[in-house]
This record gives C-alpha cells, structure tokens and sequence, in this order.
C-alpha cells in the first residue's frame, strides 16, 4: 500500500468501487434522521401541543433507536444485514407515515416503536468499510462519512418544510417513504449481502459493552448527544420568538450546514492527525459554539451565523470517535459496537431535546443553548479524564 493510496481525497475515495453506492444510499436511508425531530415537533405544534409534548415524541423516538438498533446490530453481527435492515425499515416507515392519524394517546407508542425498528444503518455502513477498502482508507472512509452524514441533516429539515405543505403530518410521511426506499437501496448492494459476519466463540452477553474503555467513550458522546439534542427544540421556539415560524428548518439546517463545512474541511486531514487530541478540540470548539447561542440575538441573521458556527466542532468529534471505536470493539461485536455508540449518542439527545422543551415552554430559550454548551464541557471533562496516562482511549 503506497504512501499516496493513504491520502486520498474524498473525489477519489467516491471514485473507489462501492463506496459511493454504499454512502450514499446508506444517507438516503438515514434521511430520516434529520426529517423526524423537527417533523414531529411542527405536527406538536400543528395539533395543539405544547413544546413539552414535543419534546417527549421526540424522546420517545429516540429512546426506541437506542434500544433498537443495538439488538438489530447484534443480529447483524450474528446473521448478516440483509434481513435485519430490510424488516427494520418497513416497520420503522410505516410506523411513521401511520402516526399522524394516530389518536393523541398512542402517539408516544407509536414515535416508540418506529424508533426501535429504524434499521441500523449508520453501523452496517461503518462496518462495511474494513472489507471494502483497504485498511489505510478506512480513516479516510470514517471522516468522509461523518462530513457526508451532515447532508442529512441539511436536506432533512428542507424536505419536512416543503412536506409539510401537504398537511401538518407532511414531514413524518416524507420520512416513512424516503426512508424505506433508502434501506432497499442499501440493502440490495453487494457489498452488503455478501458480507459475512466473523465467527468468534469467545461471544460475551454484553457484547462490546464488556469492554471499559468503549464505556468511557459512549459516557463522554452521551454528553454530546445532549447538545445536539437541544437545537431541533430550542431553535424552532427561538423562530416562533421572531413572529416567523418557517424560519425554524432554516435554522436547523444552517447548524447542520456548519457541520458540513467542518467536516468538509477535516476529511483530509483525518488520517494524519491523532485522533484523541482532535476529539478535545473538537468538543472545546462545540462548547464555545453553543455558549454564544445562548445570546439569543434579536437579529435573525447574526443567530443564522451563530447556528452555522455551532456545527463546525461536531464532525470532528465523530471522525475521531469513529476510528476509536473501530479500534476498541471486541472482535465479532463492531456493528453493536457502532449502534452502542449511536444508542449514547441519542440518549443525550432525547435529554436534550427534553431539557430544551422544558425551557423554551417557560421561555428560556437562553437556558437551553447554556445547557447544551455545559454538556460539551462535561463531555470535554470525560475525554480528558480518559485520555490520561492509563491511555484508555487507544487500546494500550
């Protein structure tokens, strides 16, 4: 493997046979990621509830795919993808494109259950990479996607405002459809069906949660999530604050934009870089970030730049924490591995977006970005804490 087949940019890394197939119909697929928090707190909002409930849908959902996709992701490691992906996808879309006509009492069940099947995608993609590339483009491969996967997150708030159009559940039927055809893209490439899971028989009922180092990392991402959890509320109650309502998806995909920018920009130089060192620096340029939202200024263009600033420290943090978990999930468990560390990621979330309906419904839409920016100080504490001579971050 030549000096310069480790350097590739993300052009020629597309270029390479099945990755760009696999990335991007795995993000078609995962649309829905970046469709559902906003969908289901404009369908709140549209049906009479207040940010609390929203609050507690989105919750909801996201308490079921961090139950779900590790128990999927365990089947995927024992059994292949194919089946679990594509029965997780048709029960998870038609759960969603069900719950607008769903009576007020069984809406939380219901966001729960399109939760737990949502097919795992994220970590059936990051564990295709290793038997697709070679082992000095798997870096490359973990940093493209974690600037790729901020696509959905700029396209998904977009697509719910013009779903939306049709109807106060618009949004949730978009993403039922959209993403039931992603997953049947996904699931139909070869390199997916022809992957074969490891044979280990040295298997632990705790699967990667055995290991202590990979706790660690899941403790610190958790407080991530918790950030990131706060803005699909918070900024929706700063829109209705202006008078301008259809200002909200603007401003969620202006902070996931940012993160594109961030990611964009870190892709290349991810296989150089050490990736303990960048996941602080990652997590201080979040905590800033989200410190100056909490000024909450009137002028809707300065909060524009402030949301775009507030996404460029995530992409980082998760190239850096692509590639540990790659390196520390115990041998037969990588697919469980990834969904653990989205399960973390989206338990913080569902506390965020919680925390920020709490806040945003007596006002407080300040206290809500103060929140976000005091979990990336604590998950920066947490990284520090294990980073330190014991080295638990690196395998050693």
């Amino acid at each position: 493997m030549t000096e310069r087949a480790a350097t590739l940019g993300p052009v020629a890394l597309l270029r390479l046979p099945q990755v760009a197939r696999l990335l991007f119909s795995a993000l078609v697929g995962r649309l829905p990621n970046g469709m559902v928090p906003l969908a289901l707190v404009l369908f709140a909002r549209d049906t009479g509830s207040g940010y609390g409930r929203a609050g507690l849908l989105t919750a909801a959902y996201s308490l079921g795919c961090c139950l779900g996709g590790p128990a999927l992701s365990r089947v995927m490691d024992l059994r292949g993808q194919r089946s679990a992906l594509a029965l997780g996808g048709l029960v998870s879309s038609c759960a969603l494109a069900a719950l607008p006509w769903v009576p007020s009492a069984g809406a939380i069940a219901v966001a729960l259950v399109a939760g737990l099947a949502t097919p795992p995608l994220e970590p059936a993609l990051r564990t295709l990479w290793p038997s697709v590339l070679p082992p000095r483009q798997v870096p490359s491969a973990f940093a493209l996607d974690a600037a790729a996967q901020e696509l959905i997150f700029v396209l998904g708030p977009l697509v719910v405002l013009v779903a939306q159009l049709g109807g106060s559940g618009g949004g949730l039927v978009a993403a039922g459809v959209i993403g039931v055809v992603g997953t049947a893209w996904f699931v139909a490439s070869r390199a997916s069906g022809a992957w074969v899971p490891p044979v280990h028989e040295d298997r632990h009922w705790l699967g990667p949660l055995r290991s202590r180092r990979l706790c660690v990392l899941y403790a610190s991402v958790a407080l991530v999530g918790l950030t990131i959890g706060v803005p699909a509320v918070a900024l929706v109650a700063y829109a209705e604050s202006t008078g301008d309502r259809g200002l909200a998806p603007w401003l969620v995909a202006a902070n996931a934009l940012g993160a594109l920018i961030g990611g964009v920009a870190y892709s290349p130089r991810a296989p150089h870089r050490d990736p303990r060192t960048d996941l602080l620096l990652g997590l201080g340029v979040i905590a800033l970030t989200y410190a100056a939202l909490a000024w909450v200024p009137s002028n809707v263009v300065v909060m524009g730049l402030l949301t775009v600033a507030s996404g460029l420290g995530l992409p980082p943090v998760l190239a850096c924490v692509f590639q540990l978990v790659d390196r520390l999930a115990p041998p037969g468990t990588t697919t469980e591995a990834f969904a653990w560390l989205i399960s973390a990621f989206l338990v913080g979330s569902s506390a965020g977006a919680a925390a920020a309906g709490s806040l945003s419904d007596s006002g407080r839409i300040g206290g809500a970005f103060l929140v976000a920016a005091g979990s990336a100080l604590a998950a920066l504490a947490v990284a520090r804490v294990a980073a330190q001579p014991r080295r638990l971050l690196t395998g050693a």
